[in-house]
């Protein structure tokens, strides 16, 4: 009997519909401790991940994902762990729709179209990973469009979020605007207690150019102190406040197809003394603007840029300066950037590029010059591809540096791959090196195997700007065996 009502479940709920996917891993390695250790052999490390997708019924989707987890401090046996998952709606006829997802432990679905003023940022907002909730997405034939997010941290701070979106669009595409409403409520519960942010954002197209701007208002009615520092600014300067925009002009250009265009494209912006926004780009006490610009040298594969911009504080910070007696002082600590850089494409898969960036910045009224000299070569064909890059940080200061970087990849046979990358750091301190090397076996359509020795983690985003390796980064000898799978 209870067979039979188990198999009428499962084919009830179309369980024969159900597509399963996943992958596997198993890490064996060997670390050089010290001379007293030598070669410590550390825990294997296995790790299994299972996705289940379908669609039960019609117009419903649903997601799953599991992984095993080998923490014994739990459970004397192996744990399956529910790692994330969604249930979602999905619905269209004659233009209008809607999609509707209940979600758990998923960052995805935070996200919103990008602005000007960076509103939302995925992991201001997503809990660690932790959050759960619900996305509703509705759209209507008169080109537009609403976006609702509720999401609940339970499993963390205890904090909710509401973000809402709306757009339209009008004069045949031409003018594209767009409402952020978005609130964190605090998990004390308290009426006022949470962060509010109010955006209006528009863009606007005519021919080739495109403005856009982005105005917002914040609140954060629970903190006394910004609070009456608006209320205070309000009866002078609003741009001192709770205020933040952003504009910029797409389109401006120079010259002619003979002697190649020069493109321009400025912008501004202000974030006021108190405007605060904890879901997004937190930035507050600035304005300033920027003049990006490229040139295209004609019937030649070469790029020239050249980006200028300046920022200074809205409203000045008092510091104490000693020079024989004490006095106060205000400064409004200015940034100014240059960067310019060229870019060469050669033949037969060469590609080349020198920049230079220069930073005069200005904190508590002292100068900081951070100077920067980057150079780089590539080149790449399918059997192989060699990329090498040189840079000099903050070039004429103290805590110069230099830091050169290596990568070689080679497709040996269909099968073999060959992987290495080297880099080395110099300064005052002294110098560090890291070195990583790697062969690849791809042993069937959907399983490989990798030999590794040395760290695998710097320079891997990035080479010579891996601020992390520059700084502090050296050499670990290990040897790592790792053989990969999916289903």
């Amino acid at each position: 009997m209870r067979k039979g009502l188990l198999l009428y479940l499962l084919f009830s709920i179309k369980l024969f519909a159900i597509n399963m996917e996943g992958i596997y891993e198993g890490q064996f390695g060997k670390t050089y401790e010290s001379d007293a250790f030598k070669w410590n052999m550390w825990d294997p490390n296995f790790y299994l991940e299972t996705r289940l997708h379908g669609n039960p019924i019609e117009k419903a989707n649903f997601y799953l994902k599991f992984y095993a987890d080998k923490d014994y401090s739990q459970s004397k046996q192996p744990l399956v762990v529910f790692s994330e998952g969604n249930l979602s709606l999905r619905d269209e006829k004659n233009g209008n729709g809607f999609n509707a997802i209940f979600f758990t432990r998923e960052s995805k679905h935070y996200w919103l179209d990008g602005s000007l003023l960076g509103i939302i940022n995925t992991e201001s907002v997503n809990n660690n990973g932790n959050g759960q909730g619900m996305r509703f997405d509705l759209w209507h034939e008169k080109k537009g469009s609403i976006t609702y997010v509720f999401s609940d941290f339970s499993q963390g701070s205890g904090d909710d979020i509401h973000l809402f979106r709306y757009r339209k669009l009008f004069f045949e595409n031409k003018i594209h605007t767009g409402l952020f409403l978005q609130r964190k409520h605090y998990s004390s519960g308290n009426i006022n207690e949470y962060n509010q942010v109010i955006a209006f954002d528009t863009k606007i197209r005519s021919g080739k150019y495109y403005f856009s701007t982005e105005f917002a208002i914040s609140d954060v009615p629970s903190d006394s102190l910004v609070s009456q520092l608006g209320d205070y600014y309000n009866k002078g300067n609003i741009f001192k406040s709770n205020i933040a925009i952003k504009s910029e002009f797409i389109g401006f250009r120079i010259g002619n197809t003979k002697s190649g265009f020069w493109f321009f494209t400025p912008g501004i912006f202000s974030y006021g003394n108190t405007y605060r926004n904890y879901m997004g780009n937190n930035q507050s006490n600035s304005y300033g603007y920027w003049l990006n610009s490229y040139y295209l040298l004609p019937q030649k594969a070469i790029t020239f840029t050249l980006n200028y911009s300046y920022s200074q504080k809205v409203v000045p910070d008092t510091i104490i300066v000693y020079e024989d007696e004490f006095y106060s002082k205000e400064t409004l600590d200015p940034i100014a950037n240059i960067y310019a850089e060229v870019y060469i494409e050669f033949i037969n898969g060469f590609k080349g590029k020198l920049a230079f960036n220069k930073k005069d910045e200005h904190w508590q009224g002292k100068l900081y010059k951070h100077y920067d000299f980057f150079s780089e070569i590539s080149v790449e064909n399918s059997l192989a591809k060699l990329l090498g890059q040189f840079k000099i940080k903050d070039l004429g200061e103290t805590w110069e540096k230099y830091i050169a970087g290596l990568e070689l990849s080679i497709n040996l046979t269909d099968q073999w791959r060959f992987f290495t990358r080297g880099m080395i750091a110099d300064d005052r301190v002294g110098s560090r090196f890291s070195f990583f090397t790697e062969l690849q076996y791809k042993i069937s359509g959907n399983m490989e195997m990798y030999l590794q020795y040395g760290p695998n983690n710097w320079g891997q985003y990035g080479l010579v700007n891996d601020d992390s390796f520059s700084s502090s980064g050296d050499m670990k000898k290990e040897v790592k065996l790792i053989i990969k799978g999916w289903f």
